[in-house]
């Protein structure tokens, strides 16, 4: 059955907070899971945290709260981590319990948080599905099963014991190559027809914004979405999508395409758009050193280091000169700052005007 969604809706900041749940473990708290999200709509831009790192490789706590109530002042409808930009690979158990942990705790508003699980088996990602649970998580989200031969049956009876074992939406991320077998669109909309908690996704298999308005014709998913640092999102929104999941470091901005879209001001979007595009095409040229580098240039990481990867910077002089270009027409629509207790600090409003030249000392000093 096709489900017309109203403006309102459409508007609908994709956060909501859960009514409030006695802080229960095991069974009773699954339960009470299961009718409180079975069916919750989100909508909007779900920004994929990145993982800050000291030089020694430590994961730098402090950074990441940090980030967290950047993306929450830069109006975020949901928060993601820690997926494939988010380094999980090379996280320890106890690391991605404890960042967890932070990201639930941060007060965030309305603003979602959605907890990745996979690992390389299905026990651990199993506990990691109940700790978010357990830690009132809004979703979770998982690649499929990624190492060796997987077979589609074998994903699907993953995702069913994510489903069971948390009680609460399931992002299914399609991204394919390395990490997973590539998902047909049949196989993902027979999960959500079986489960209605299994009716979300994060495609990213080509050509995605076709993909997506399959699965919104299906009339079966409550969460529709894309990846690829949201260079389809306007195409994709005029599909039906639910909105995208990009890097953070410019969430502020990716917020306004999406809430002028979302309002009907398509020419306005557009325009802001046409702005933003470079920035994409460096980080899909560089990938998740660019996004690094800019978050340290805004002020919320100390380094842009990547862990167990010996160079911190990825931009050359010739790179830093086409950001910087590019940054001044940007710099209007940074409305993000992080939150200190007096207020957003010189240093870091300095941070969103400065060439990002001037900061590579400070990116390679420690944290």
């Amino acid at each position: 059955m096709n489900r017309k969604i109203a403006r309102r809706d459409f508007l609908v900041c994709a956060g909501e907070a859960a009514l409030g749940l006695p802080l229960l473990t095991g069974a009773p708290l699954r339960a009470l899971a299961f009718a409180e999200n079975t069916a919750r709509v989100f909508r909007g831009i779900f920004a994929i945290l990145q993982t800050p790192f000291t030089l020694d490789d430590k994961f730098a706590e402090g950074d990441f709260e940090r980030e967290v109530n950047f993306c929450v002042r830069g109006g975020a409808q949901g928060l993601v981590w820690p997926q494939l930009y988010g380094e999980f690979n090379v996280l320890t158990e106890a690391e991605r319990r404890r960042g967890a942990e932070i990201l639930l705790r941060t007060p965030r508003g309305k603003t979602a948080a959605v907890i990745g699980v996979q690992t390389a088996d299905r026990e651990t990602a199993l506990r990691l599905t109940r700790h978010a649970a357990e830690n009132r998580a809004d979703a979770v989200i998982s690649l499929p099963p990624y190492r060796g031969s997987v077979t589609l049956e074998a994903v699907a009876d993953y995702y069913r014991a994510i489903a069971e074992a948390s009680g609460l939406p399931v992002f299914i991320q399609n991204s394919g190559g390395e990490w997973g077998p590539a998902l047909p669109t049949d196989l993902v909309i027979r999960l959500a027809k079986e489960n209605p908690r299994l009716g979300y996704v994060k495609e990213e298999i080509s050509p995605v914004p076709l993909r997506l308005e399959q699965y919104k014709k299906s009339g079966e998913f409550h969460g529709v979405f894309s990846g690829n640092a949201g260079r389809n999102l306007l195409n994709e929104l005029a599909r039906g999508s639910s909105g995208t999941m990009p890097a953070c470091e410019f969430v502020d901005v990716d917020v306004q395409i999406y809430n002028l879209a979302a309002s009907g001001k398509m020419a306005e979007a557009r325009a802001l758009f046409e702005k933003l595009l470079p920035m994409i095409n460096l980080e899909e040229t560089y990938g998740l050193g660019f996004a690094k580098a800019v978050l340290v240039r805004r002020g919320i990481f100390k380094t842009a280091k990547r862990r167990g990867k010996p160079d911190v910077n990825v931009l050359d002089s010739v790179d830093e000169q086409e950001l910087n270009a590019w940054w001044e027409q940007l710099k209007p629509y940074l409305k993000a700052y992080v939150s200190l207790p007096n207020g957003p600090s010189r240093s870091v409003r300095a941070a969103y005007s400065r060439p990002l030249a001037t900061r590579r000392n400070s990116s390679v000093s420690g944290a």
